[in-house]
């Protein structure tokens, strides 16, 4: 599946030249251990951080394309942002939790930006829509118009056109004319359109023709011109998108990564994005409804910029569907950053939140949510089965009266609904003292948080081995080896392979996990170490996307008991199967991962209780001539899988892998079926 990234390594002769590498083995039995989640590599997908949604995965190329941002929040440098999140100190608190937004400033309707001569104002009040009711005045002759730089460059690629929606209002009717160009002047495709004259407001919608070449830097930008002298329009929810957007909803290249990565479930929306710094700056699904010009979009105090809140949950639940699998939608408690807690007797409103939520995503119609669902065009259901209740909330005595008041909103109404907790935020020390899954609470999954140095998290391999299992079950919801310069390497993979490891090892409790963050802008880039990274037009994943995708890929239904002896430091393995018996058997997986800077030879042998030989053995391995090697957007397969060639008679049940420095290797033996169905 790895098209041509996949070929044959062959590192093993001139690291072996130097010196008799160790050896270790790993027996393995037919023996079941325990059985594995089919969720247990699964995906956290924050929203917006880093750009990773709106300027992102979702398909829109323009910003601020509703002309609501009025300067709360910008598209500057990732690292500006970040120093200016804590000044933005104005605005009105309309209560005691209720934080500050920055400032609506009319003036500023970056980053659309005249064309010519034109003359631009913001005017209150004439928009098609209550909800965000600014739209903009175009005034000016023949050629003159409005610009947009999408986000960091609006990107061309050839062979995909652009659909154009907008609202226009003209009194006197204009024609304007849509184009792309690049930065170098060179217009790469446009078309014309008529607004009526009136005093309506007119949906249009126009297709661009596809460019014929990239423009040399990548990207361009989107232009609209009065094609009269003395014309005027007034403009409001002028979107573009790719033609090839999935649904005209979500970025293609970007969603077939995540499509590759097979997860057991989407966690969404967040993260501190779901908090916000206050309660007016929170994620709230309810204003994410209805049709997404009408939204009125939020501020992102989290991260510090504005977003229209096209990405809703509606938006949300069906990029799990589409993605074949299943969503874990987050509830506010009434936490945010900065503030704490909403007071528990005001609360109330929260409880109702995840049960109204429920009822927009499973009911029949009976509700007025699921009529909502329905309006929205997804007459069926969308089968929500789990929930999450916070997000790192280190106030445990607070934590858990608001946990037990909305656990108990959602269970009196379906008690079949997975509900997790925040985590040990207080583990090891003081073994989360306080959390309501340790005071007689149900919880049915706690969310364990780990960002480690590589060194730290390959040593964090046998952390679940000890682990009380009285304890609830673990989704460990975010993880990486992100604490050090220049983490982004195969050696943070390899070391995040380790941890991974530890979790199919201790499978019968850890039945979840994803990676954080998922989605990076490198134009906008706020935290330095994400899974998928994206310029308008380019994408590369890091070394630790193919660690995932390998450990996804080759899931097993249980794990096998083995036993691993010998070698040096920072090795482990792990043994997994279909089952016993009939066809489910016929495979076994070996995953081995080698956080060093020497060879490995392990010597796997399948125990004589299998029965039968092994009938086939192949064998994929993700490493590079450096620990420090790392993928960008010039080169974006520089760490990537290939095959692994191992020693192997043809019929014994021992084989060598030669596991190359700092590498994870997935081995795949089939076993021959005897006359009687046996393996």
């Amino acid at each position: 599946s790895w098209g041509s990234a996949l070929h044959t390594v062959m590192l093993m002769t001139p690291l072996l030249a130097s010196s008799t590498p160790p050896r270790a083995s790993f027996d393995v039995t037919p023996e079941l251990k325990h059985a594995i989640s089919p969720k247990l590599y699964s995906m956290f997908f924050e929203t917006e951080i880093n750009f990773g949604g709106e300027g992102g995965l979702y398909a829109e190329l323009l910003h601020n394309r509703d002309f609501e941002a009025l300067g709360r929040g910008k598209l500057t440098s990732g690292e500006a942002l970040a120093k200016n999140l804590s000044t933005h100190t104005a605005g009105t608190r309309l209560s005691p939790w209720l934080g500050p937004v920055p400032p609506l400033i009319p003036t500023d309707f970056s980053p659309w930006a005249a064309v010519g001569s034109s003359s631009l104002s913001i005017v209150n009040g004439t928009a098609p829509f209550a909800t965000n009711p600014h739209s903009l005045l175009v005034r000016g002759s023949m050629g003159d118009g409005v610009a947009n730089s999408g986000y960091w460059g609006v990107g061309v690629r050839p062979g995909v056109g652009y659909q154009l929606r907008l609202y226009a209002l003209s009194s006197v009717g204009v024609s304007l004319r849509a184009l792309v160009r690049c930065s170098t002047g060179e217009v790469v495709t446009q078309m014309e359109m008529d607004v009526p004259a009136g005093d309506q407001w007119h949906h249009l919608s126009k297709t661009l023709p596809p460019p014929a070449r990239a423009c040399s830097s990548g990207s361009g930008g989107f232009e609209l011109q009065l094609m009269g002298d003395g014309s005027s329009v007034y403009l409001d929810s002028v979107s573009l998108m790719h033609s090839d957007a999935i649904e005209a909803l979500f970025r293609k290249d970007i969603f077939d990564r995540l499509a590759a990565m097979h997860p057991g479930f989407i966690r969404t929306p967040g993260g501190c994005y779901l908090e916000g710094n206050s309660l007016e700056t929170r994620w709230n699904w309810k204003q994410t409804l209805g049709p997404a010009p009408a939204r009125s979009g939020h501020y992102n105090s989290a991260w510090g910029y504005w977003v229209t809140d096209g990405l809703g949950v509606f938006e949300l639940l069906r990029l799990s569907e589409l993605l074949g699998t299943e969503s874990q939608i987050s509830i506010y408690t009434g936490y945010s950053m900065g503030p704490g807690y909403v007071p528990l007797n005001e609360s109330a409103q929260f409880a109702t939140d995840a049960v109204d939520l429920l009822a927009f995503a499973n009911d029949d119609g009976s509700s007025v949510w699921g009529r909502q669902r329905i309006a929205m065009g997804h007459a069926s259901p969308f089968g929500l089965r789990r929930l999450e209740i916070g997000n790192e909330e280190y106030d445990l005595a607070r934590y858990s009266t608001h946990y037990k008041l909305i656990s108990d909103a959602v269970w009196a109404v379906d008690s079949s609904v997975h509900v997790v907790a925040s985590g040990r935020w207080r583990w090891p020390g003081g073994f989360a003292d306080g959390n309501p899954c340790l005071d007689g609470a149900r919880c049915d999954e706690w969310d364990d948080h780990y960002y480690r140095t590589p060194d730290e998290m390959a040593a964090l391999g046998t952390t679940y081995d000890n682990y009380n299992r009285s304890w609830p079950k673990v989704f460990v919801g975010e993880f990486a080896a992100c604490k050090e310069h220049g983490a982004r390497t195969l050696r943070a993979a390899v070391a995040e392979a380790v941890f991974m490891l530890g979790f199919e090892r201790n499978a019968d409790v850890v039945t979840s996990s994803s990676f954080a963050p998922l989605l990076n802008n490198v134009k906008g880039t706020q935290w330095s170490y994400n899974l998928i990274n994206f310029n308008s037009t380019h994408l590369f994943a890091l070394p630790s996307y193919y660690a995932q995708r390998m450990l996804s890929e080759s899931l097993q239904a249980y794990v096998l008991e083995a036993t691993q002896a010998g070698g040096h430091a920072m090795w482990t393995a792990v043994a997994s199967s279909g089952g016993s018996g009939g066809t489910g058997g016929r495979s076994v997986t070996i995953k081995l991962a080698n956080y060093n800077a020497s060879v490995l030879m392990v010597d796997v042998t399948l125990d004589g209780t299998f029965g039968s030989t092994p009938a086939s053995i192949s064998a994929s391995v993700l490493t590079a001539g450096s620990a420090d090697a790392q993928n960008t957007l010039d080169e974006p397969e520089v760490v990537a899988p290939t095959s692994l060639k191992l020693q192997w008679d043809g019929t014994s049940k021992t084989f060598t892998v030669p596991m190359p420095a700092w590498s994870l290797a997935i081995i795949n033996v089939t076993l021959k079926t005897n006359r009687d169905g046996h393996h």
